[in-house]
């Protein structure tokens, strides 16, 4: 990505709505918004991202989602950007099975070289982008 200095870089992942508002969690690098039927939205950042408590965080809404009047949007930020070239790299999820971000984190390489990304995950497959 290539932004003028000062600029923010923000990435979201899915929205999740329900009829109660999606539980939020978040740590170093990730975030993740859950409903009570337990479909789970979660983004950790894997490259490029800061691990301050506020780069992590997800948007509430109300009446703003076809499938329920409680949505959360988790996302992740990095402030202000220095200005040129940089690479994030994020592992955006969407399940109903259970999710710990923060063991993700740890379990999944990445490599950034220049433009080349080499993203490891714990069976050992590699995706080269």
């Amino acid at each position: 990505m290539r932004a003028p200095a000062g600029a923010a870089v923000r990435e979201g992942g899915y929205a999740v709505a329900d009829g109660a508002p999606p539980q939020v969690e978040r740590g170093p690098g990730w975030a993740l918004a859950r409903t009570e039927a337990g479909l789970t939205s979660a983004v950790v950042g894997l490259h490029g991202w800061g691990a301050e408590p506020e780069a992590a965080d997800a948007v509430r809404e109300v009446e703003a989602n076809a499938y329920g009047p409680h949505s959360a949007t988790p996302y992740l930020l990095a402030g202000a950007h220095p200005g040129g070239a940089s690479v994030h790299v994020t592992l955006v999820v969407l399940t109903r099975d259970d999710v710990r971000p923060w063991a993700l984190k740890e379990a999944i390489g990445c490599v950034v070289r220049g433009d080349a990304v080499r993203v490891t995950f714990p069976d050992g497959e590699e995706l080269v982008l």
